[in-house]
Parts: structure tokens; sequence; C-alpha cells
């Protein structure tokens, strides 16, 4: 009886340590100031508008270069091919540089760019002066296209064959679709505002407004179902079973059915504004007081994980790593899940 006691508290210690090691983190100091962060191509980028610098690492952590030489208010910026190419607000621009921070080429776009993204063999950057995407050829570092729309916007998405502009700030449309032969529709979703997250999955597409935290699911354009969820939803995802949304109102993470049930609200220790699924694990990302919850679907539990001061943002940089941006107390912490 005694051996067996002896072995179940062993069982028993082995897996409560497996339940609360699995995870690592690490952090790396990288100074104050960087707000924003972008991985593609195995490289991290962090940028700081002011004093301007793009800080470039490895995926690992590792210092690559750090650019600031020419620049004057840089938003964003993006690795693709042993280049970094970075949005700079104020010079209307898309600056380009080696990996090593030699400047190879400026590219002049529309007034005030911001967002870029790759897509394939080309770049895509959105002005907010003119209300434009430009298209890029990565390799030749011409403009190919330009894409003008009714009004401003931060965000949009590239698929093989279009271009989906979301209207954020604009009250008469939704999202307009830009087709490779230049045919531009626009959409309206009514009572939907500020849109921030689009998806398109088995032939839908679900759209999350952020001020009123409605998801909407549409079928060739033509709305099939909406459930309207806490304010302030700023991020989403698609599961294999369900579409989950965050709030910066509620504590909280709705899970939503693909026939537009809610289904299960897993409470959260603070709000979150971040989600991102591996395997059966969800990650959420919390401001401040700055910590990562890793919600385990298997098994309904949710661990917290503190680390800096304002985490501003992560990216997925490996299968089971995430690198998170804590703008506030200058710090780069590398999640790794086991």
């Amino acid at each position: 009886m005694r051996r067996f006691v002896i072995h179940s508290s062993i069982i028993l210690f082995l897996f409560i340590s497996f339940t609360a090691q699995a995870y690592e983190t690490r952090s790396i100091y990288i100074g104050s100031g960087y707000s924003r962060i972008f991985f593609n191509d195995g490289i991290i980028c962090l940028v700081r508008s002011k004093p301007a610098s793009v800080l470039v690492l490895t995926s690992d952590g590792k210092f690559v270069s750090d650019i600031s030489i020419g620049l004057s208010y840089p938003v964003n910026a993006i690795h693709r091919s042993g280049m970094i190419f970075v949005s700079d607000y104020y010079k209307s621009s898309v600056l380009v540089y080696t990996i090593f921070g030699r400047l190879l080429k400026k590219i002049t776009v529309g007034s005030y760019p911001t967002i870029i993204k790759s897509h394939k063999d080309k770049i895509y950057v959105v002005c907010s002066g003119d209300s434009s995407v430009y298209k890029i050829d990565a390799v030749s570092l011409e403009i190919q296209a330009k894409y003008t729309f009714h009004s401003a916007s931060l965000y949009f998405e590239i698929f093989d064959n279009k271009l989906v502009f979301l209207y954020y700030f604009d009250t008469e449309r939704t999202y307009e679709v830009v087709t490779e032969d230049r045919e531009n529709t626009n959409f309206k979703i009514g009572n939907l505002r500020n849109p921030v997250r689009y998806f398109e999955k088995d032939g839908y597409t679900y759209i999350l407004g952020y001020t009123d935290g409605i998801v909407v699911c549409l079928k060739d354009d033509k709305e099939m179902w909406r459930v309207n969820l806490s304010d302030f939803a700023r991020d989403m995802v698609l599961t294999d079973d369900y579409i989950v949304v965050t709030s910066l109102l509620d504590s909280v993470a709705t899970f939503v059915s693909y026939d537009g049930r809610v289904v299960r609200k897993i409470p959260l220790p603070n709000v979150t504004h971040k989600v991102c699924k591996i395997d059966d694990r969800l990650i959420f990302l919390n401001h401040l007081p700055g910590q990562v919850y890793i919600y385990d679907s298997k098994n309904g539990n949710v661990q917290t994980v503190e680390i800096g001061d304002y985490a501003i943002d992560m990216v997925q940089i490996s299968q089971y790593e995430i690198a998170i941006l804590c703008s506030d107390s200058g710090e780069l912490y590398i999640l790794s899940l086991m």
C-alpha cells in the first residue's frame, strides 16, 4: 500500500510539473520605444518611429542590424528575400535596405504610407494621404499598380487573385474587392462599424466589426448570419470548429460556431487584444499588466504567463514559438510552447 502511495505521488508530481512547464520564455532587451513588430522570411523587424529606427533580428532574437540612416518617421518594416522594406510616413516612400542596413532604393508612393504586407513576390503598402494601395515588385523594386479607394484605412488583406480593402473609418461602405483585372466592387454591411478582421474559409467570408463586436458571415457577398458579441472586439482567429473573438471591454474569449451560435465564453484574467492558434492551444495577449494567456482546448485550462510592460503585439515566428513586443519595458519575449 505504501509503495502504491509513493508511486501515485510521483505520478501526480510529474503531471503537475509537466502542466506547469508547458512553455518557456526568454527576454531580450531591445531598448524602449519600439511599438510595432513584423515577421517574414525568418526575420523579425521592430519599428520605432522616433527616434527613427528599424531593429532587425533573426527568429531566435540575434541582432542583425539597426537601420536609422535615411529614415524620417518609419511606420512598418518587413523582410523579403534579404531586403528590408520600410514605409516612411513623412517621406511618402518605401525605403528598401539590405538586411544589414545599406540603402538600396527609395520608392516614392502616395502620401502617408503606413501598413506594408508581402504576398508572393509583391509588396503592398497602403497610403492614408491618397487612400490608395501600391503594389511593388519585390525583384525589380518598381511600382506595378495603384489601387485607389473612396477613403483611407489601415486594414486590407491580400489573396492570390484579389485585394480586400476594409473601410474602417467610412460608414457608407464596409469593404471593397479589387480583382486582378482591376474591377472594383463595393459592399455595405448594415450596422457593422469599423471592420478590422477579414477571413475566408470553405467558401464563406467572416468579418469582425471592432466597435460593436459584431461577427458577420457572408456567402457570395450576401449576409448569412451575424452575432453581436462584446464591444471593442479587436481580434479573431478561425479554428477547425470555432471562430474565437477577443474583447477590450470584457475579459472573455467568445467561441462562435460556423452556423452562428455562441457556444462558449472562456473567462480570462484580463481583457485581450490579440489571439493566435497553435495546434490545440489559443494564445491571448494582454496590454496591461502585460500577460499572455494560454488556453488548452483539450482540458480547458488557462495558464498565465507574466511578461514585460505594455505588451503591444505578438507574431508567430515558428511552429511553436511566438515573439512578443513589450514597448514600455523595452523587451522582446520569445514564448516557446512544448
